[in-house]
């Protein structure tokens, strides 16, 4: 007997597949998250040196991004996120039964390797499946999705923690993760040609790599730093992150999906200096004042305007020496955005145990100033990316 005639599988588009998929990562992320910083601030009670150690080192497979990419570039953009969700989802199924830092920092690692083969590939696969002219709504569109899973996440925890406790979530969000994972496999058909095996650089593409770079940086900063600050000065529970997560998550599923039709309209210059300057004044704030609900308030702004960076990728895109640049593309980019993921975190925790944490928020302020002068260069033209047989390619590696 057929069982998928007594359970049939809806019938979705290859792009409905990539939502459902992109629905399950954001749910098991939105889980996840919110319980992390609680875990190890409050249950494993490391410092925040040990936090920045912790996430320099886990950041590691995004700084040899460009090198797994290479290897598995002839494998189908599908098997390569859907193996990625499962070491992801693996690797945080088993902080349920963590007692020590140094295996928190090996399923850490295993979690990280899935996690940033699975990012780029998330972003391939959107383009890959969406017309040109529609690109940037379909990347806002994923972004929105996710952010609606993760207030179903958020909500989780805020409704289970309670009786659950922290540790039992993690296998609730592992295994919503690898259930991603297999929805994957059903995605069949892409558009656009068939990638080569190839690492490419190209000085073309040289002011994405440095906004990647500094994107990286940024958002380090503020993901290892923020809730951290939260938790271990003013003692923040779960339950309160959990409703900033839910607060957080419905607007960005707003924003993120806004900032791509705004993408789309006036172009990427316009809306990543917008983001960028916004950001560099929340900084500033987290580094300056002492009053809880303002932090708050920052955290959510913050989040909100980080839904610009799509701008980032899109630019990329309209840039393209050759369509079948845009993998190995953002893959490179990628990379440059975890060679500062890998150093910043470290540095920032020993510059708050010995300065304290003003030092590296404003430093986060200082990144995405520089940021917002380099977005002020981007210029597209008005013409469709050349195709394969564009003359002339600026030199690769």
């Amino acid at each position: 007997m057929n069982p998928g005639r007594l359970l049939p599988l809806p019938r979705l588009t290859p792009f409905g597949w990539l939502v459902a998929a992109s629905f399950a990562f954001g749910l098991g992320f939105g889980v996840y998250l919110t319980l992390f910083v609680n875990f190890v601030a409050q249950d494993m009670q490391i410092r925040p040196e040990q936090l920045g150690l912790l996430e320099s080192i886990r950041e590691i497979p995004g700084l040899l991004t460009i090198v797994l990419a290479a290897i598995v570039m002839t494998v189908a953009e599908p098997r390569v996120g859907a193996v990625a969700l499962l070491l992801l989802g693996v690797g945080w199924m088993n902080y349920f039964h963590l007692s020590s830092m140094e295996a928190l920092i090996g399923f850490s690692l295993l979690a990280s390797l899935g996690f940033h083969m699975w990012m780029p590939v998330a972003s391939t696969l959107a383009l890959r499946l969406s017309h040109p002219s529609v690109q940037g709504r379909r990347l806002g569109q994923i972004r929105s999705v996710q952010a609606v899973a993760q207030l179903v996440g958020i909500g989780l925890v805020g409704l289970l923690a309670g009786v659950t406790g922290l540790r039992p979530l993690f296998i609730l969000s592992g295994a919503i993760i690898i259930a991603g994972g297999l929805i994957l496999t059903r995605i069949r058909k892409l558009r656009g040609p068939a990638v080569q095996p190839r690492i490419l650089l190209r000085r073309r593409y040289g002011l994405y790599y440095a906004l990647a770079f500094l994107d990286g940086a940024r958002r380090h900063v503020f993901m290892t730093f923020a809730i951290f600050l939260l938790v271990r000065e003013y003692g923040t529970p779960v339950q309160t992150v959990a409703l900033l997560g839910l607060v957080n998550g419905a607007v960005t599923m707003v924003a993120a999906y806004g900032f791509g039709r705004l993408i789309d309209r006036v172009g990427e210059r316009r809306v990543l200096m917008i983001g960028f300057g916004a950001l560099a004044l929340i900084f500033l704030g987290y580094a300056m004042i002492p009053i809880v609900g303002v932090l708050f308030a920052l955290y959510i702004l913050d989040n909100l305007f980080f839904s610009a960076e799509v701008g980032i990728t899109t630019y990329l895109r309209k840039i393209l020496v050759m369509p079948s640049d845009l993998r190995p593309s953002v893959v490179a980019g990628q990379t440059f955005n975890h060679v500062a993921a890998v150093i910043v975190p470290v540095t920032g925790g020993v510059l708050w145990a010995a300065y304290g944490h003003q030092v590296p928020f404003i430093i986060g302020s200082i990144l995405a100033v520089v940021s917002l002068l380099l977005s002020a260069r981007i210029r597209v033209a008005r013409a469709a990316p050349a195709d394969e047989r564009a003359p002339k390619p600026s030199p690769t590696i």
